[in-house]
């Protein structure tokens, strides 16, 4: 446990955390540019949205399972680093689908090896209890408003400079959380237990732990409604603006798309305090059917007037994104203390797989329909976004168990 202030460690951690996510949804804000640049298709175009999980979801098992035994403040370091290269990269170097795919995911693997690992830094030395619950409750939560930010940064530097250089300064935002960190994260080589010895890549125990994986699986829900809304809600917007034919609402399309990001940190922040007092599950049960008849009337509504589905969007911004600290409080309590990191690798790996498959399934699903300007194609799409809350549900319904946490 590190001797400095939790406050100081959560907020420094916090900061480094959004500087880290710039260009984590930056494509989002500047997709139909980018489309129209390489020649995409709205399934090619789902691909790229998805390829930095690609990069994630490959690597962040190896690199947060290794916190259990490296200080995860190299990992931290040398990852910001790697996601650096990929947001310069993809704004510099990549000219077509393929090649910024393979910068994304770059910027997927910096990404692994310094959200997950920054987690574990943190519960390592918070102090047990209310105090680390919390400080994991606003870490993660700051993950929804890092996002959100990088849209609108994206969208803004787009603008000013053109799409290349809203990477530019994404690259320069992981440079600087690597900054952050080695200024704030005390160097702390892990505590092995004994009786955890064994091989460091083994979930076989993770994936025994019900009441864990009944969190994960939740987690992989969250991740296919999230990003899915990540990656797609600004061409959304840009339809609903289209079919009303007002030009300004066009313009503010990345706005509205970074006003229902920002609305899930603080309703995260509230949900995750609500889970310290009450029973967790049955809170994130009831939140996620909300989410789930949120996505349904948001297809439902994509032919009313413009008002009506911006409305159920950001309230579908709070239920989505707001039980996504909770959910991670509620893995680490669940988690054997001596296994946390190969815990946390088992969640980032099964539930950051929803950042792959959802976006995709998205556009295939708008391609089938018969594209972004139909309505009927929306309500489709938007359909296949509400299996992601059904996961949720039916996963922290059915997966319980008998561990640490599982009751809660």
């Amino acid at each position: 446990m590190s001797s400095r202030s939790p406050v100081l460690l959560v907020a420094s951690l916090c900061v480094a955390l959004v500087l880290s996510l710039l260009g984590f949804m930056a494509p989002a804000a500047v997709l139909g540019e980018i489309s129209r640049d390489w020649g995409l298709s709205n399934s090619e175009a789902g691909w790229l949205g998805g390829a930095l999980f690609l990069g994630y979801i490959a690597t962040v098992p190896v690199l947060t399972a290794y916190t259990d035994r490296v200080d995860p403040r190299r990992i931290y370091l040398a990852s910001a680093i790697v996601g650096a290269v990929g947001n310069f990269g993809f704004g510099f170097v990549a000219d077509g689908l393929w090649s910024g795919v393979a910068f994304r995911i770059l910027t997927g693997i910096g990404l692994a090896g310094t959200y997950a690992p920054g987690l574990k830094a943190l519960a390592d030395q918070l102090p047990e209890g209310s105090v680390q619950q919390r400080g994991v409750t606003y870490y993660t939560a700051v993950f929804g408003f890092g996002s959100g930010l990088s849209i609108l940064s994206g969208g803004v530097f787009a603008d000013w400079f053109g799409w290349h250089w809203a990477f530019a300064v994404a690259g320069c935002g992981a440079v600087g959380a690597a900054l952050v960190v080695a200024a704030a994260l005390p160097a702390a080589p892990p505590r092995i237990d004994p009786a955890a010895q064994g091989a460091v890549l083994d979930f076989r125990p993770v994936f025994r732990n019900r009441a864990v994986m009944g969190y994960i699986v939740s987690f992989l829900g969250i991740a296919w409604e999230v990003f899915t809304s990540r990656i797609w809600l600004v061409s959304f917007f840009v339809f609903l603006a289209e079919r009303t034919g007002d030009g300004d609402i066009v313009l503010s399309a990345a706005a509205w798309a970074t006003a229902v990001a920002l609305v899930g940190p603080p309703a995260a922040m509230v949900f995750g305090e609500l889970a310290v007092r009450f029973n967790r599950r049955v809170l994130l049960v009831c939140v996620a059917m909300a989410s789930l008849a949120l996505a349904i009337a948001i297809g439902l509504t994509a032919e009313m007037r413009y008002e009506i589905p911006l409305v159920l969007c950001i309230l579908f911004g709070m239920v989505s994104y707001g039980r996504n600290s909770a959910t991670s409080a509620g893995t680490i309590a669940a988690a054997d203390p001596s296994r946390r990191g190969a815990t946390l690798a088992v969640q980032a790996f099964i539930g950051f797989s929803g950042g792959v498959l959802g976006p995709l399934a998205f556009g295939i699903a708008l391609d089938a329909a018969g594209g972004t300007g139909l309505g009927g194609a929306w309500t489709a799409a938007l359909a296949v976004m509400a299996l992601g809350p059904v996961l949720s549900i039916l996963s922290l319904t059915v997966m319980r168990g008998n561990g640490p946490g599982a009751g809660r």
